[in-house]
C-alpha cells in the first residue's frame, strides 16, 4: 500500500508538475537576465508568443514567469492587453533603497562581528580578486556586466560571513531590484570613484570587526545610490 501511494505521488502527475516548474523558472530566469543584463528597458512589451518560439515551452510556464515578476516589481500586466517592463516611479526607488540600505546593514554588521581570523584571510584575497578583475572592465561607456557581477561577488562574501541564513535571504532578494533601478537610470553598474571608496571603508571595518562602523558604510552607501538614481530618474522624467 505505501509503495502505491509512493508511485501515486511520484508518478507522471508529479513529473508533470516538475517540469512545468522548472520550464517556469527558466523563462524567469532568462526575463530576468533579459532586464538586468540585455536589451529590456521600461515600456518595453513583452510577446508570450515569441517568448514560447525562444525558450521552446507552451505559454503556461511563460505566463507563470511574468506573474512571478510582477509580482517582484518589474513588470506591469495589464489585462486583455499584455505585458510591459516597468518604469520606476522615483520617490518608490528612493523609498526602496532606504529599505534596502538598512537591511543590508544589518547583515553587514552582523559580518563584523562574526568574521573569524579565517574568514578576515579569505575576505582579503576575495577582495584582491575583485580589485584584479576590476581593472580590466571597460570605463562607464562600455556599459560592462564585469561591475554587477563584482558587486554581487563582493556582497556575497560579506554575506558568507554574517552565518545568518534567513536575513541574508531576505537582503539578496532585493539584489536585482537593486540592479534593475541602476541599469534604468545610467544604463549599468559602474564603480565610481564614490562606489570605491565606499567598497573600501567596508572592507576595512569588517575585517577590523568593527560592526558599527561596517553597517554605517553600507547604509551611507546605498542611501547614496538611491538618491542619486532616484534624481537621474526624475531628470529622465523631465521634458526635453
Amino acid at each position: 500500500m505505501k509503495r502505491t501511494a509512493q508511485a501515486l505521488v511520484r508518478g507522471p502527475l508529479f513529473r508533470a508538475v516538475q517540469s512545468s516548474n522548472a520550464l517556469a523558472h527558466d523563462a524567469y530566469e532568462h526575463l530576468l537576465t533579459q532586464l538586468l543584463e540585455g536589451d529590456l528597458k521600461p515600456n518595453d512589451w513583452l510577446s508570450v508568443v515569441d517568448l514560447t518560439v525562444t525558450l521552446k515551452c507552451s505559454r503556461v510556464p511563460v505566463m507563470e514567469a511574468i506573474k512571478r515578476l510582477a509580482g517582484e516589481g518589474f513588470v506591469t500586466v495589464i489585462p486583455q492587453i499584455g505585458c510591459r517592463v516597468r518604469m520606476p516611479n522615483p520617490d518608490e526607488v528612493e523609498d526602496f533603497f532606504a529599505l534596502f540600505a538598512a537591511v543590508e546593514g544589518c547583515v553587514t554588521r552582523l559580518a563584523a562581528a562574526r568574521r573569524t581570523t579565517d574568514d578576515v584571510i579569505e575576505f582579503k584575497a576575495s577582495c584582491a580578486t575583485v580589485d584584479r578583475l576590476l581593472k580590466r572592465a571597460g570605463g562607464p561607456a562600455a556599459r560592462d556586466l564585469t561591475y554587477r557581477r563584482l558587486n554581487l561577488m563582493f556582497h556575497t562574501q560579506i554575506h558568507t560571513l554574517a552565518r545568518a541564513p534567513s536575513a541574508c535571504q531576505i537582503a539578496a532578494s532585493l539584489w536585482d531590484r537593486s540592479d534593475f533601478y541602476i541599469k534604468v537610470a545610467f544604463g549599468s553598474l559602474y564603480f565610481t570613484k564614490r562606489v570605491k571608496q565606499a567598497h573600501l571603508a567596508i572592507r576595512r571595518a569588517i575585517i577590523a570587526g568593527n560592526a558599527a562602523a561596517a553597517g554605517r558604510a553600507v547604509e551611507s552607501h546605498l542611501r547614496a545610490v538611491g538618491l542619486a538614481v532616484s534624481a537621474r530618474l526624475r531628470s529622465q522624467a523631465e521634458p526635453a
